[in-house]
């Protein structure tokens, strides 16, 4: 019996000494741990640093759940009506179309991993620092962001 392999048999391994980093939101910056295009559409991994009171609006996702991994930090979650914190070790999961926000409520930079299941939206974190605000809306929902309402705010 011969054995086959291909590109999807094989092992991803992805090093925090190749992540590209770029800006998204004032003083976010975000990089991917794993794309979509990488493991045939399965998931997208995001490594987050979120500045004290950034997050994204509210917002809500058709096509995937998205799954959070707090691993510094304190963020304060929206999700269908509820709202709750989540510190280090801290996994969130949110269920497709529920409608959901984030905001880091620490005093610290935040950093947190962000998986999307299935992957996708790869094209549309970069294009958050590039583009003029009332033209984000229209990119958002061509990648399965639907934004319903303002970002949440720290008191």
């Amino acid at each position: 019996m011969t054995i086959e392999s291909n590109k999807r048999d094989a092992a991803f391994v992805g090093k925090s000494d190749d992540l590209e980093w770029f800006d998204t939101l004032p003083g976010e910056q975000m990089a991917y741990r794993v794309r979509s295009r990488d493991v045939d559409g399965a998931f997208t991994i995001v490594e987050a640093l979120v500045p004290p009171r950034v997050g994204p609006p509210l917002h809500y996702h058709e096509e995937r759940e998205e799954v959070f991994e707090v691993l510094h930090g304190i963020l304060r979650f929206h999700c269908a009506g509820e709202e709750f914190e989540a510190g280090p070790g801290t996994t969130v999961v949110i269920p497709r179309r529920a409608i959901h926000s984030w905001v880091n409520v620490g005093s610290e930079t935040a950093r947190v991993l962000f998986t999307f299941v299935p992957g996708g939206a790869d094209d549309f974190f970069p294009l958050i620092g590039r583009t003029p605000p009332d033209e984000l809306t229209e990119i958002a929902e061509r990648n399965d962001i639907w934004i319903v309402g303002a970002p949440m705010t720290v008191a």
